[in-house]
């Protein structure tokens, strides 16, 4: 994957995006999508949706369309979805928590910059694309294994890893990357850059990336 200069939305850049919600219903993955493993790897949203993954209905459709293009390429690959639609209660524990870390190790941080920091790493809940059903936590995987992306989703201890076009993994891991992105970016999904496996549509980080007039899913809170 080449070095380029990286478009990331910063909290102040997702807090200036318009939204205008389109009322888009959800959408049970886990049911719909046979193509796509589908597999909550925590357990925080057992009590607002089940075992299911939830996501908007343009999402599914999206998904449905880079899981065809994907197993077009290599009909042994699949793509895993770990986190879709976010309770936005748990978006709030999970900021409250990155926060309360970093405040460790940064004590002489503003309460307001390092709020900037922890969005970096577990999006401000006040702009986050998980709580609206825009967002996904995706890889590619196999019958035996997921392919190697150089960390593992939601691996924090290394800032500077997890970014995607990171120079600190082998070529290999590049190289699968470089897969994923290309993947969902084809159907129009919008890459986070400083998370490998974070990709969304309609939502404000999507808005921002493709410079779209206003996003079209405002948070909701979502239970089945």
């Amino acid at each position: 994957m080449k070095k380029q200069k990286l478009k990331i939305a910063s909290y102040q850049d997702r807090l200036l995006q318009k939204v205008l919600e389109s009322n888009e219903e959800m959408v049970n993955i886990s049911e719909t999508l046979k193509n796509i493993i589908c597999i909550h790897e925590n357990s925080d949203m057992q009590k607002y949706t089940g075992q299911n993954i939830w996501v908007r209905k343009s999402v599914a459709f999206k998904l449905e369309k880079a899981s065809g293009k994907l197993s077009r390429l290599s009909p042994n690959f699949k793509l895993k979805v770990v986190f879709g639609f976010r309770h936005p209660e748990v978006q709030k524990f999970y900021f409250e928590r990155r926060k309360k870390l970093l405040r460790q190790n940064n004590s002489s941080l503003s309460e307001e910059e390092l709020e900037e920091l922890a969005d970096t790493m577990s999006a401000n809940p006040k702009v986050a694309g998980h709580p609206t059903g825009g967002a996904v936590d995706i890889t590619i995987t196999t019958q035996d294994s997921d392919l190697d992306m150089g960390t593992r989703i939601s691996d924090f201890t290394d800032a500077e890893k997890i970014k995607t076009f990171s120079g600190n993994i082998s070529e290999t891991q590049k190289k699968n990357r470089k897969l994923l992105h290309d993947i969902m970016t084809s159907v129009g999904f919008a890459p986070y850059y400083g998370e490998w496996w974070h990709f969304s549509y309609g939502d404000r980080e999507w808005t921002f990336f493709y410079n779209q007039p206003c996003a079209i899913y405002d948070q909701i809170n979502f239970t089945t």
